[in-house]
């Protein structure tokens, strides 16, 4: 399965890459669908989500440490589920998608609440530049830390802490955690006050 368009200069995603919309600068999709690799190569504007994930009883948020060999952002601690919006999906869709394959856990046991939608560029390197709207999702779920299974590929570690100490790492600018997250902190701290 390939996707093309022949309005756009779309490349072919092969079945073994992710395909993504491109968006235009208000986030409004252009019909144009590229491979995650190509979308990062050239800039383009695509959507992300972000599931600020809370244990309900103990109110801590839990954060996951990306392990060692991947690119980006290594051994740093991370939100609870990230990911790209596959071509076609909707975000709250990429967010269960994401619950489940990321920690394994059943979307149908969180609530889940879209709180917003933030723009954040950064160019990681030459190859890698990252132009999206993240959509931001809060959500609560009565859970033991020893239950999450993740694959170690992708996840190094998991932790609950309270939202303080996350807030914490972001403003002393710690180097355990990733300076992407610093103005949509801000903005969710009157959500879970």
């Amino acid at each position: 399965m390939s996707y093309t368009n022949k309005e756009h200069h779309s490349s072919c995603v092969t079945p073994d890459e992710d395909a993504i919309d491109v968006l235009d600068e208000q986030g409004v999709k252009t019909g144009e669908v590229l491979s995650r690799k190509k979308v990062h190569q050239l800039g383009k504007v695509h959507r992300a989500i972000r599931l600020y994930l809370f244990e309900a009883s103990s109110k801590k948020l839990l954060v996951q440490k990306r392990p060692s060999n991947v690119a980006h952002f290594p051994n740093m601690f991370n939100v609870s589920v990230t990911g790209h919006v596959d071509a076609g999906e909707e975000s709250i869709q990429t967010v269960k998608r994401e619950l489940k394959e990321e920690l394994n856990m059943d979307p149908n046991q969180v609530k889940i609440d879209f709180l917003f939608s933030i723009r954040c560029d950064i160019i990681l390197d030459p190859n890698y530049i990252d132009r999206q709207f993240n959509d931001v999702y809060l959500g609560w779920a009565n859970f033991k830390l020893e239950d999450i299974q993740f694959d170690p590929k992708e996840i190094s570690e998991v932790r609950l802490i309270h939202f303080s100490a996350f807030e914490h790492m972001l403003l002393k600018r710690k180097k355990e955690l990733s300076y992407a997250y610093l103005e949509e902190c801000k903005r969710i701290l009157p959500y879970i006050s």
